[in-house]
Order: structure tokens, then sequence, then C-alpha cells
């Protein structure tokens, strides 16, 4: 067959087997009661019975059902019935199959706008991109199909003012604007009918429909009106109707540029602009598109339409990101204008620069965005390096780019990860090391620690001009595997065993740990003792599911149970006296850990264990592993998938029938015998339905933040500063007697305290270890978090959370485990103003909770989750020795 085709590939033109070619692309999509059709024009599908040659089928990973469809001429039509939107949650792919191959799908350019729709409250869109996906956009909003009417609208520079015939207040209500995959919501400034936005700076270009919105349930709204402009400092909105459905249209404020120059002088770059409109201008403005920080310079200008201004080079480099500019006008009402660069060649712009900065030789040039507006880009030298060979405990490489260095060295790094403490071995190109050279015991900074490994290059001066990390080209990473080995002896008789490792980026990295010269590995290690019990939670820890299930242990069975943690944590000072409290890494740490059967931890194992958790240690393979959880799954991606583990979990606790089908066999690759639906170890203890006159405020953390100055220029920051400090808040609590205990994230405790922030005596601020986690959700009567778990302990007691999401989208960036309506469990604000009406709103109920049902999360809502956790590890015991 194939050598048909080729022959016919020489013989036909290719004009004309373009003609021949089959197609398949989008028409349309239309709607019916009860189904969607999404319709398909076929191209070149002559003579071919294709009823009985299709296949077409919907997948999203863990729900397929073929579809139904029919075909008539050249038109292909699929059926999706009201069961598949209710089957599937997250994004689906649609595949059309003939004859077992996957046809390639395209999208006619005109409907790129009619491919959303709602159904059912939800909001979907079909995207085309080789297949058809399915997407499910906005997944925590419903969208109602009525309309609500609009009586008028007023617009002045920076305001918008919308009234409704209802006469009813729209306190509650905000107005909101829904692009194509994201909503702007803009908090109400009026009253009474009136609902007005005076905020505009998160809309963007593009077209989008005009909703009220009220918690997340979204209204369209109907008003005719003929073009209205909106005109605030960034943007124009021209508002238009079309069957009474009001919508706007967003664009930029442009300025067309007719002469551009920039020239380097020493350390700046002087900018020279011309324009031929009537504007004043006062600011010349440089953004980091990556950041969004933006830097503003004043300009000169010596005659009408012309000025010049001076930007230090740092501002345009530093960070190496791409950069954008803008323009700024003078007068009460100032715009913000995009340099129109159109003809950026005929401007004399594009030329690439290579200048060298801080001892690198980098390129600049200034170059035309996709929207046309002037921008700057600049790039480092790339230095490629890479491990290719590791043997034993040698390491073989490469580098290449030195060139592009001036007055520097190039070292490999071995960094202690806490300390930072560091060994420089200078290296050339091509690099043969023999770690064991290395004197990698004086710089750990404990007996159990990581060593990172870096490609420097390093100035005369001793400065740092590039550090980066180097990968591994045959990196197969598991959280519990490793390359190579070596252990060497310490004058004092300890021996310390390094073991090369990668990161789950693939980075090299060194994983070393001590065998006190006084501690006696047995001879019998190989034998291990499936009564002897070792527990554990982080290092740090004893306040989790791990405590509370070794508590059960000692004082319910006859096991030989222990608990592990570093002797300098607070919770240690607190239960030190026990016997079979271990510090880690003393004598009988290590001596239980050698012999234990079973390890049961909340992470991973590396936080119980005083050696490396692999194959060949200890005969640590030997071993029941147990994940005991810190929490129930279902809301953020977690790292627990099997893949990641060449010894994984032989038990997973889970609370749930959907959390163990639907999150960790689905989503994180186990069998069905190997996740046990006990419940929490630590729900034991909880009472029901205590009474208490508190509230709990406990967020949890953002992954992005991860300098002093981004905590301090953050949202997060800003916005739990905010509310601790609203004037509002603090007279309701004051005016009720109610006390509000802020409980910090623990990475977040230095920036907020007694000592910076004291808003009230009715606001007070918990130090992270004066109490315990379980202690403070027994002790309050709500609960305000955002994405923390621990709201699950909370609802599981009876009673009331408040969910505070002003950034959901950007937290759940990466995915959610099940949808958010499935696991939180309470009232969501999205505003300050919100979440203070529905603090007072629970006062005043005196923190009622409604008992929602809550089966769907606990399968159990007794005091009995522990001794089902023991019966399913004494389970796997009696599996591993018969097997």
């Amino acid at each position: 067959m194939n050598s048909i085709l080729n022959t016919l590939k020489t013989i036909i033109p290719r004009s004309m087997r373009e003609r021949l070619i089959r197609k398949v692309t989008l028409q349309d999509i239309t709607l019916s009661n009860g189904f969607v059709v999404i319709n398909l024009t076929l191209k070149n599908f002559y003579n071919f019975n294709l009823t009985e040659k299709l296949n077409i089928t919907l997948s999203n990973g863990e729900y397929t059902e073929s579809l139904e469809y029919y075909v008539e001429k050249n038109l292909l039509s699929i059926k999706l019935q009201d069961s598949t939107f209710k089957n599937t949650t997250g994004n689906s792919s649609i595949t059309v199959s003939v004859d077992g191959k996957n046809m390639i799908i395209d999208s006619n350019g005109s409907i790129e706008k009619k491919t959303s729709f709602f159904k059912d409250g939800k909001y979907y869109n079909i995207l085309v991109n080789g297949t058809l996906i399915l997407e499910h956009l906005l997944a925590e909003y419903t969208f109602k199909q009525s309309y609500i009417n609009a009586a008028d609208i007023d617009m002045s520079y920076e305001k918008l003012a919308v009234s409704f015939d209802s006469g009813q207040s729209m306190h509650e209500y905000n107005l909101a604007l829904l692009y194509a995959n994201k909503i702007v919501e803009f908090p109400n400034t009026g009253s009474g009918p009136v609902i007005e936005a005076a905020d505009f700076s998160n809309v963007t270009m593009g077209r989008a429909s005009v909703y009220v919105v009220k918690g997340f349930e979204m209204t369209p709204v109907k008003l005719s009106i003929n073009e209205m402009n909106l005109i605030t400092q960034e943007h124009n909105l021209k508002f238009l109707s079309e069957s009474r459905e009001l919508y706007a249209y967003i664009e930029n404020h442009e300025i067309e540029m007719t002469a551009v120059k920039a020239e380097v002088i020493e350390d700046n770059v002087m900018m020279r602009m011309a324009y031929s409109e009537n504007f004043e201008i006062k600011h010349f403005v440089v953004s980091d598109t990556v950041s969004e920080e933006e830097t503003l310079f004043k300009v000169n200008s010596s005659r009408p339409g012309e000025f010049e201004t001076e930007i230090p080079l740092s501002t345009l480099v530093d960070s190496f990101s791409r950069k954008k500019f803008k323009l700024i006008t003078a007068g009460d009402e100032p715009l913000t204008l995009q340099p129109d660069v159109s003809c950026l060649e005929e401007l004399g712009f594009g030329e690439r620069l290579v200048i060298s900065y801080c001892h690198e030789n980098i390129k600049i040039w200034f170059y035309k965005r996709k929207d046309t507006a002037l921008g700057f880009k600049v790039t480092r030298p790339r230095i490629q390096r890479q491990i290719t060979e590791i043997e034993d405990f040698k390491v073989e490489g490469f580098i290449k780019g030195r060139e592009n260095f001036s007055g520097c060295s190039t070292y490999m790094i071995f960094e202690d990860r806490y300390s930072k403490e560091a060994v420089h071995l200078p290296i050339d190109e091509d690099f043969n090391i023999d770690l064991t050279k290395l004197d990698l015991k004086s710089i750990k900074s404990k007996d159990k620690t990581i060593i990172d490994v870096f490609i420097a290059m390093i100035s005369e001066e001793g400065e740092t001009v590039r550090k980066e990390k180097i990968k591994y080209k045959f990196s197969d990473y598991k959280k519990d595997n490793y390359y190579g080995s070596h252990s060497e002896k310490s004058g004092e008789g300890n021996v310390h065993y390094h073991l090369i490792t990668t990161t789950p980026f693939d980075n090299l990295k060194i994983e070393t740990f001590t065998i006190p010269t006084e501690i006696a590995v047995p001879d019998n290690a190989a034998e291990k003792d499936y009564n002897t019990w070792l527990v554990g939670e982080r290092y740090d820890t004893a306040q989790d599911n791990g405590y509370a299930f070794y508590k059960y242990l000692k004082e319910n069975t006859d096991v030989n149970a222990y608990y592990a943690i570093e002797s300098s944590a607070l919770d240690y000072e607190k239960i030190k006296s026990d016997p079979h409290v271990l510090p880690f890494g003393s004598d009988k740490h290590f001596e239980v850990a050698l012999k234990a059967g079973v390890l049961l931890g909340t992470h991973d194992l590396e936080n119980l264990l005083p050696y490396k958790p692999a194959r060949g240690f200890f005969n640590y393979e030997d071993t029941v592993r147990v994940f005991l959880q810190h929490g129930v799954l279902g809301r953020k991606r977690v790292e627990y998938h099997k893949k990641y583990y060449d010894l994984p979990f032989d038990l997973f606790i889970v609370s749930s029938d959907p959390e163990k089908y639907d999150v960790v066999m689905r989503k994180l690759g186990y069998d069905e015998e190997d996740v046990a639906v006990t419940g929490l170890a630590r729900f034991d203890s909880l009472p029901r339905g205590n009474k208490t006159k508190d509230i709990l405020l406990m967020p949890t953390w953002r992954d992005w933040i991860n300098t002093d100055e981004a905590f301090l220029t953050s949202q997060y920051f800003h916005n739990y500063n905010g509310l601790i400090h609203n004037e509002r808040l603090i007279k309701i609590l004051e005016d009720n007697d109610v006390q509000l205990n802020f409980y910090p994230h623990y990475r977040a405790q230095m920036y907020f305290n007694d000592e910076i922030l004291n808003p009230s005596s009715n606001i007070k601020f918990i130090q992270l270890g004066t109490r315990t986690v379980q202690e403070l959700l027994i002790d309050h009567s709500l609960l305000i978090t955002d994405y923390s778990s621990v709201s699950f302990d909370f609802t599981l007691m009876n009673k009331p959370v408040i969910y505070y999401h002003f950034d959901v989208r950007k937290f759940f960036r990466q995915g959610k485990l099940r949808p958010l309506f499935q696991t939180f469990i309470g009232d969501i604000a999205r505003t300050e103003d919100d979440l203070i009406d529905l603090i007072e709103s629970q006062i005043k109920l005196n923190f009622k909770s409604e008992q929602p049902d809550i089966s769907g999360i606990f399968k159990y809502q007794d005091h009995h989750n522990s001794e089902r956790i023991y019966n399913s590890v004494k389970e796997k015991i009696k599996e591993r020795i018969n097997y």
C-alpha cells in the first residue's frame, strides 16, 4: 500500500493531491433539549461507508464513552447527551477514528467565537487542536440562563454605573465581564438598585459579556443601548447590545510612533521618540512581562510630539525577562498609551547588539510584539551542561559556553541545602570527577542532609556570575532510588554514606546520612520484626495523624510502637518523657529503625528514618510501608503518585470511597487492595458539635512565594494584612465580644505576630508550636481558611467553615483532583467585604452549622478510625509473611 502511495506522490502534482486529502473541520455547535450536537464537515470522503467504519469516543482518563453520531452527505454530527456532562469532570478529549486511524480535525476560522456554550448552568467550550477537547470552563461558577434587566447605564472616566428596574438593593451583587475563558469581577461601590465599578485594573483586551455575580452565581445583563465608551486609564471599553444582551469590546489606548531611536551610552539607554497625535507625555513606563512590575521615568520634551528619556541599562536587563513599554499622559484623567510600532523595520529597529554586562556577553534588542507594541528582549549566554555517566561515585560530563564569560573561572559547587556550606571544585570543559576525593562530610549541616550540585561561573573578584543546577542525562527519578554510592569513615569512627540521586527535575543531588560509631548494625538486619512499628510525621511535629495513631497503638494494642521526632522540635519538649519517643538520629532511634518491620508516616518515610529509605539499605525493601496521610485528598495535586517510588507504599489510608477510587487509584496509580478506607487517626479525638465563642483564621501557603520581597508584595500578604486591620471587622468582634485567633502558616509566622501587627485586643496571633492544630480546631466555633484540608476536621465536628478564595484560579493553576463543590463544604467569599459579611452572619447565628451531607468525604463518622487503620495494617503484615 505504501509503495502505491509513494508512486502516486511522484506522478500526481501536489496541488492535485491536496484536493484528494480527507479533511474534517468543526463547523458549528447546536444546542437542544437533552443533548448538544457538534457538527463537522467532511471533505474528500468519496465512496466511503463512514457509518460502518467510524468510531467516536470521549475520554478524560477516568471515564470513557462511545458517542452517538450520524452522517448525512458531507456532515458528521456528534451527539453529547446530558448524561455525558454529568459523568465527566474537567476536560475530556473526543477522538474521531476511521478504520482505526484517528482523524486530524481542523477549526473553521470563522467559528472561533462560537465554540463556547452553557449547559445546565455550566460553561463549556469545544477546543480544536487536532482532536476535539470538551473543556469545562470556570467550573466553580453557576451560570443562569435567565437575564436580569438593567434600567440604565452611566459612564465616566474610571467609573461604570448600572441601575436595575427591580427596585431591590443590589448591595450583594458585583458587575463582572465574562471573557472566553475567564471572569473579571468588579467590587460594588454603589448602593440601592445601582451597581458601580471603579477598579478596572484586571481588565484585559477582548470581547466580554456583562454579568452580575453574587457569590459564584452569574446572571447575564440585558439592556438596549447604542454604542457607549467607557474610558479608563488603561483601556477603552466599547459597550454594545445584541438582542439586548450587553457586552463590551476592550482595547488598549494606542499611539502611533513616527520615529523611535535607542542608543546605549555606557550604563544607560537613551530613548528618543516622536509621534503625530496631540498628547502631552509625562512618563515613560518600563513593564516587566513576568513580574508585571513597572518602573516610571520622567520624560524631557523640547517641542510637541517629541520626547526623550534616559533608562538605566540595569532596568532593562536585570531579571533577564522581556519588557514592554507604555506612555502615560499628563492631566487629571491620564491615559496609558501603548506605542504602536507596526512599521518597526522602517524605524530602524530590530538589530541585535552583543554587549558585555557583569562579565556576561548578553544580547539585547527591541522588537515588535504581536500586539504591535514596542518590546525589549535580552538573552544571557547559554551554558550547556550535563552529567553523562555515573559509575560508583564518579561522574562524567561536560560544560560548553564558557567563552561567553569574561574574567571568570568554572566550578562545580557542592552545597549543603540548609547551611549553604559548600565545596568548590575547578572543572574543565570535559570533566571526570572522582567524588570520593571530596571532603563532603565537612560541609554537612546535620547527620542526615542533602547536598545540591551546581555549575558556576565565578569572577576573579569572587562574585558568582552564574550558578546553575546540572542535570543527569539518564535520570530515572524516584524518591527512593540512587545511581551511585560511597561510604567513608571519619576520624571519630562515624560512617558517612553518600548517595547520588536526582530531583523531580532531573537535577543532580547527593543525599547523605551518618551511622555514628556507637551504633552496632546487627548481623541479622535482614530479619524485620513485624511487631515493632516506627511512626512519624514531619521531622519536627507530633500533632497529626502520626502521633494520634502512635497513642492509639500504645493504649490499645500490644504492638511495640515508637515515635521519631527531632529533639530540637517544640513538640518534642511536650512528649520527651515517653521512653518510646525517639530523638531523631539517637542510638535508640537507629536500633528501632534497623529492626522495625512496619513504617508509618504522614509524609514520605524520609521523615522517620535516620537512613535513606531505598532498596539495599538495611533491608528497607522488607518493611511494610504505610501512608497515614496528613489530610483528605481531593483539592490540590500532591506528590505521592505511585510512579515516584521504586518501593511504593504498601498501604494508603483514605477517608472515603470517592477519595479511594477517584483520587488515589485513578489519579495516583495505586491498586485497589493497597488503599484502605478507614478515616484518619486524628479524627478519633474530635468532639462533635462542641460550642465555643472564638473564630480561628488559618490560611495555607502559596508555593509561588519564595522570597521576603515576594511575600511582602504579594496579594496573599496584602489580603490577610488588610483583613485583620479592617475597622469594620474589628468593631464586629468588639461589639460581640468575640475573639479572632490568627494562626498563620509556619512559613508566614515571621511576618504576622503581636510585635509586628497589633490591630485589636480581639485579634490575637497564635505562635507556631504553642498549641497543636487539633487543639485549635476543637477550641473554636468558626474556621476561616482558604484551601487548607484542616477544614475537613472542622466539618466533621459539625462546625461551620468560611473559605476565602481571592486567588482561586492561580492556586489551582496546575489542576484540581476533584471539583471544588465536592470538597469545599461551607460559604465561599472572594472579597474582603463578602468575608466580613459572612463572619457577621455566623456570629448572629451563634455559629450554627447547616450539617450538610458529608458522606462523600467521610465514609465513617465515628471514633474508630485508628482501629480500622490498625486492622488494615495487620492484614498487610499477614500478606507479607505469607508471601
